[in-house]
């Protein structure tokens, strides 16, 4: 396909404008940031972001900033399971990689379907809360969600771990609101404790193949919000998770990473949060679950 050279340029002014805007966000809310490894405050320095205790330098690349901290509970604790999401951490960092993935988004019958759900059940429990000044979003992929939840913030945060993902995003979006685009581990969000508003995380949680990644997951995304989280899980006790048990001894397909909603409740108490609800995405077709949270 040729490109014409007025499209071509529309299309490079639409990047360096994102890049811009995304520039005076940074700076907005760099008060709110914190050093992914030690939580001491961020300052910018020309192309680069500085923990002030002087151990820490980020790269910002093409106007992201790359805060990435990458790996498993090692890096929070001295041991880790053998089992991790490092191999699935590392997926989507090319562009190429990222654009096949959301690709399969928009053209696959069951996916569209799958997202027209999403979009019904994230606008129903965002407008059950009140308007957001900053929202984060993270993992944000390559924003399949993101026009929907932006419209519940003056400001969202687009975070993954994948730089592949978010050049996707930024390239596909049109904002009609500020954005920060940045590399981050969820694990590791550089970001001070209620410095946001809300976080919303989707289809992240049943990649973590460990109870301590999955509820590490929880307490980041409470610690950094102030009002309320909405995250994903898949349900043990769901009809599709049965299904995919009774099944286990005859199918070649790796268990599912699970949550109960008992526990999804006893950690939003144990962080100062109440779990409000958590409908599913599909009774019998889906495991997925919508789980909202609400700070006390």
């Amino acid at each position: 396909m040729t490109v014409s050279h007025d499209t071509q340029s529309a299309t490079n002014s639409q990047a360096t404008m994102a890049q811009h805007d995304s520039g005076v966000v940074l700076n907005r809310l760099i008060a709110n940031m914190s050093c992914p490894y030690c939580r001491s405050d961020l300052q910018t320095n020309a192309d680069t972001l500085v923990c002030v205790t002087g151990d820490h330098k980020f790269a910002v690349h093409d106007g992201i900033p790359k805060l990435a901290v990458y790996g498993s509970s090692e890096t929070w604790t001295p041991e880790a399971p053998a089992d991790t999401s490092v191999e699935y951490q590392n997926e989507y960092q090319e562009l190429a990689d990222a654009s096949r993935y959301n690709e399969a988004y928009r053209d696959k019958i069951l996916k569209r379907w799958s997202t027209k759900r999403e979009f019904e059940l994230l606008d129903r429990l965002l407008s059950s809360q009140p308007h957001c000044e900053t929202l984060l979003n993270i993992p944000c992929g390559g924003g399949r969600l993101s026009e929907k939840i932006a419209v519940a913030t003056d400001t969202l945060i687009e975070a993954d771990a994948a730089f592949g993902q978010l050049l996707y995003a930024r390239k596909q979006s049109k904002p009609s609101s500020p954005r920060l685009w940045m590399t981050a581990s969820a694990f590791h969000i550089p970001f001070k404790d209620n410095s946001v508003d809300a976080a919303v995380s989707i289809r992240l949680c049943h990649h973590m193949p460990t109870a301590v990644e999955r509820e590490r997951l929880v307490g980041e995304l409470l610690r950094v919000s102030r009002r309320f989280v909405i995250m994903t899980f898949f349900d043990y006790h769901s009809p599709k998770n049965y299904l995919r048990r009774m099944r286990a001894p005859f199918n070649r397909k790796p268990p599912k990473m699970t949550m109960t909603r008992s526990r999804v409740a006893e950690l939003a108490e144990q962080h100062g949060a109440r779990l409000v609800e958590a409908p599913a995405l599909a009774i019998q077709s889906s495991g997925h679950r919508y789980a909202l949270m609400v700070k006390t």
